[in-house]
């Protein structure tokens, strides 16, 4: 496959990530479908988790099947190892939304299996074959190929932030919530965030970080496990399509073969999702990944 097919193959999987979530978020109350705010829908949560896990498995089938016909396999062999790997993923942020210790570190895995199945499906490989486990900004990689092999790679899209929460003045670093989420998480006792849209935000998620506002516990409830989904959202695209695009743009220099070894860049899927939405003009709050995330945050109120 050359390059430039495979450059294409990648943003056409993206946009099958962006478009297959549901065009409204469910609520877990009653009446089903009545409309309350704009935005807002309400429907039994069973309804919801149906139909995310259906949509997260269709995403998953889809994207492997287009990566594995334009690798030139069958696009049904990609399909259907991919489905399950995308209902994986979704059964990984399900877990991240309760409210048990350390259901983000757990999640945050179960996660990284499915989108590792997605992405091993589309290359024709066995379903874990190769695994990727998200630890903070570190990725862990198993391979058992020949034998088992485990090396890390670190995203410098999350070191990054990482260190910059750290210098901030006005945030602390919380090493219990950090261990919980699996990911480094920082409280600000002192300021709140602004959301994309200048909106005050109790909480947010940049990268595989997430920062707390000082808000109640009863509210933190809701806001933790949130911004746990998304960290777990931007693992998948950055794992299935985000990351092969930057290691294919690497390995055309020889600095860049060596470094791809060791860390990925993690930049691509953030910068091109949220380009894209810039230029359709769609809300955050109508965002998939906002309404996936506000969908599982529910059951914690």
């Amino acid at each position: 496959m050359t390059s430039h097919r495979g450059l294409g193959l990648l943003v056409a999987t993206l946009g099958l990530l962006l478009f297959s979530v549901p065009a409204g978020p469910l609520e877990a109350q009653s009446p089903p479908f009545q409309r309350t705010v704009p935005g807002e829908w309400i429907a039994p949560r069973w309804m919801g988790d149906v139909a995310f896990l259906s949509t997260n498995a269709l995403t998953g089938g889809i994207a492997a099947g287009v990566i594995r016909r334009m690798e030139g396999g069958r696009f049904r062999d990609g399909f259907a190892a991919g489905t399950l790997g995308g209902a994986t993923a979704y059964a990984g942020r399900r877990v991240a939304a309760e409210g048990f210790e350390g259901a983000g570190l757990v999640g945050r895995q179960i996660s990284g299996v499915g989108a590792s199945m997605v992405r091993n499906a589309g290359e024709g490989r066995p379903l874990l074959e190769h695994l990727i486990f998200p630890v903070g900004p570190v990725r862990l990689h198993v391979d058992r190929t020949d034998g088992l092999r485990v090396h890390s790679r670190v995203s410098a899209h999350d070191l990054a932030w990482t260190v910059g929460f750290a210098l901030s003045s006005d945030t602390e670093f919380d090493i219990s919530a950090s261990l919980s989420a699996g990911a480094p998480v920082f409280r600000a006792p002192q300021r709140q965030f602004r959301g994309p849209n200048g909106e005050v935000a109790d909480g947010l998620s940049i990268a595989g970080v997430v920062g707390l506002a000082d808000v109640s516990e009863a509210r933190l409830r809701t806001v933790f496990p949130h911004e746990r989904v998304h960290v777990l959202q931007y693992d998948f695209g950055s794992i299935v399509w985000g990351d092969p695009v930057e290691r294919r743009i690497l390995e055309r220099h020889r600095w860049g073969r060596e470094a791809s070894r060791w860390v990925t860049p993690s930049v691509v899927f953030p910068a091109v999702r949220g380009g894209f939405y810039g230029l359709l003009g769609v809300e955050h709050r109508n965002q998939p990944a906002e309404l996936e995330a506000k969908f599982l945050d529910r059951g914690r109120r």
